[in-house]
């Protein structure tokens, strides 16, 4: 059986190699929370040198501050019982060991290796800016967009550009879908655009990626698909509430789309009706628009998670496109086209992000709000 040995003096000093294995887990960085001061050089002379100290959290002496008469003999030169701090920082965690206690110092520790973990873990990924799109639901229910969630959403394939993103807010007191609602929300989201992203963002680096996160009426949304357009990169992430996060829930494709054209009669009048996260009746869509010809896209499987993965998103907008053109080609001379959706956000963005201009007539997209009504248009 070992024998554990209790003494009152200070346990063995840290080694070179437990120290400089600190060093590199700190990045050479107080560990304070808040601190994050470069122990290696002089910040007012810039000289370099080691003006670090090596704290430990359990003292080494069983008599020191959190010292323990077992444990600090045995943690003393243990590198998770360590911290690499400033010396007013090591004065005041030893001086006030009933603030700074054992648990509080291991979660300083642990948040700042893991942060300097997760940004070393970036390096040599290409940079995106995270794009906060938010409107308030049917005008009324305020949203927000978490940032740590929008970067943890990015972080398998991008770094983010900047620490604050861009965010576009969109608000009207006017009325929930009515003609002065969309004509002002509408004329803030282009003046943002223009001023954030094309005179701001795209100024600074032409070739700027940029990763959306939206959450706003589905118009809006096709409107800043629209905007973005297919020459400025970038990727279109849709939040999931089970569970709470923006990542992809999957990497293969979970769902089908299906294409169907109804005639009604020859004519011109032409409607695109585009059933993912609910099948709408045909009943509905004639209710408000004498419509020739309908031309219907479904899902497979409707629901709030009809698109569940890139590869679901990529399938929808081919066969989107494909619909397009096959409109296109056949009613050469129409001018507008009646979108009615029912659509996550990704597909949304999609809709208005694949649009053709001088090839595909005019979209005239409708929003349900007890009925369908026009919101806006994009193209033509």
């Amino acid at each position: 059986m070992r024998r554990i040995y209790l003494s009152k003096n200070r346990g063995p000093s840290p080694s070179d190699a437990t120290i400089r294995m600190l060093c590199v887990r700190s990045a050479g960085r107080c560990q304070f929370d808040g601190c994050n001061e470069f122990l290696f050089q002089d910040e007012i002379t810039l000289t370099n040198g080691n003006f670090s100290n090596v704290a430990h959290n359990v003292a080494s002496s069983p008599g020191g501050a959190r010292g323990d008469l077992v444990h600090s003999h045995l943690l003393s030169d243990n590198i998770d019982n360590l911290l690499l701090l400033c010396p007013k920082h090591h004065k005041l965690v030893d001086d006030h060991p009933d603030i700074y206690t054992e648990e509080c110092l291991r979660e300083m520790k642990q948040k700042h290796e893991k942060l300097i973990y997760e940004q070393c873990e970036m390096i040599g990924k290409p940079s995106s800016e995270i794009l906060m799109f938010s409107s308030p639901i049917k005008g009324k229910l305020e949203v927000s967009i978490n940032l740590q969630q929008a970067v943890e959403a990015i972080k398998p394939f991008k770094r983010p550009n900047s620490f604050n993103g861009i965010p576009i807010v969109v608000k009207s007191s006017a009325e929930y879908n009515s003609k002065e609602y969309w004509k002002e929300t509408v004329r803030q989201l282009e003046a943002q655009f223009d001023r954030l992203i094309c005179n701001s963002a795209m100024v600074i680096n032409p070739e700027q990626h940029f990763s959306v996160f939206p959450i706003a009426p589905i118009p809006l949304i096709i409107k800043l698909g629209y905007l973005m357009g297919d020459k400025i990169p970038a990727d279109i992430y849709q939040k999931t509430r089970e569970p709470d996060t923006w990542k992809w829930l999957y990497e293969e494709q979970k769902n089908d789309f299906i294409f169907e054209k109804k005639v009604i009669r020859n004519g011109k009048k032409v409607a695109l009706i585009i059933s993912l996260t609910a099948d709408i009746a045909e009943s509905r869509i004639t209710k408000v628009f004498d419509a020739d010809v309908l031309y219907f896209i479904r899902a497979s499987q409707f629901g709030v998670d009809a698109i569940s993965s890139k590869a679901d998103l990529k399938a929808f907008w081919q066969l989107y496109q494909k619909v397009c053109d096959e409109i296109a080609n056949e009613f050469n001379e129409i001018k507008e086209i009646s979108v009615f959706p029912a659509i996550p956000v990704s597909a949304a963005f999609e809709i208005g992000r694949r649009y053709m201009q001088r090839v595909y007539p005019k979209l005239i997209i409708y929003e349900e709000n007890k009925g369908f009504n026009k919101a806006l248009e994009i193209g033509g």
